[in-house]
């Protein structure tokens, strides 16, 4: 490379460049962070989904050594009949109750509606699962895979 003395040669970007860099960047995140809030839901609501589907075989198990369904969760981890129910890894907030000695219901709820979820659950010991959107779901809620 030829050059003279005294000529000046630029050295870093350019405020014009370092703009274009900055809206390309934005552009890029508009587009990705909607997308990505979206798949973190979707993951939320299939991690809440498979922990209630859980209950169904350790209510079973419990109700076979102890003649009573468990009416918190906890006392289904002690057993080893079921994981963990940690909201903050799942999103989801979970409830156990037991109406009658023949009945168990299960709850899952978004922790932040329309942030970790969308859609809340419930699951009984008929073992279908059942969602409603914006509200608590209960035994009259749709089936999951049916869409109203």
């Amino acid at each position: 490379m030829n050059t003279r003395l005294g000529e000046r040669h630029p050295r870093g970007f350019s405020l014009i460049e370092l703009l274009i860099v900055v809206a390309v960047i934005g552009v890029i995140a508009a587009i990705a962070v909607p997308n990505l809030t979206s798949s973190r839901k979707a993951a939320n609501e299939a991690a809440a989904i498979a922990h209630l589907r859980s209950w169904t075989s350790a209510q079973e198990l419990y109700f076979q050594r102890f003649g009573s369904y468990a009416d918190d969760h906890t006392l289904l981890e002690e057993q080893g009949l079921a994981g963990e129910a940690n909201p903050d890894r799942l999103g989801y907030s979970f409830r156990l109750e037991t109406p009658s000695l023949a009945e168990w219901q299960g709850f899952a709820d978004p922790i932040t509606d329309s942030v970790t979820g969308d859609r809340s659950f419930f699951i009984d010991q008929t073992a279908v699962i059942r969602w409603s959107l914006g509200a608590e779901a209960g035994p009259v809620s749709p089936p999951l895979g049916y869409s109203p």
